[in-house]
């Protein structure tokens, strides 16, 4: 089995809801996103996929979360724009776009340097 991963990332502001502390209040971040897949073949070339369609995918989503405010996007105004909820929201909008010989193993979300938190389904 393979496991292939890609590095992007987007810049957004957010508000936590019902937090008491710092993060109550509108601030930002530079967030990295990893996203990984599992193969079990390499195709004709030696390749799962590659990095570039699988960053192409994965920067389809994160286009959309750039540069915006998070509390305003439809999933956010019902779940707090947490690290976790954003990364399941971005494996949920990935899963449907990849490739049929490919399982989307994991998407980690980077707040900081020092704080990640990765989603994967249950069972995977």
């Amino acid at each position: 089995m393979y496991k292939v991963s890609i590095r992007t990332d987007f810049s957004a502001a957010h508000i936590i809801r019902g937090y008491e502390g710092d993060c109550s209040r509108l601030h930002g971040h530079n967030y990295k996103v990893e996203v990984s897949v599992r193969a079990d073949e390499v195709n004709g070339t030696g390749m799962c996929v590659d990095f570039r369609e699988l960053k192409r995918i994965a920067k389809a989503t994160i286009n959309a979360l750039d540069h915006t405010y998070l509390n305003d996007i439809a999933f956010f105004k019902k779940n707090n724009p947490t690290a976790e909820n954003i990364a399941r929201f971005i494996f949920d909008k990935i899963k449907g776009e990849i490739e049929a010989h490919l399982s989307l193993d994991s998407v980690t979300v980077w707040e900081t340097d020092n704080y990640a938190v990765t989603y994967r389904e249950k069972g995977a």
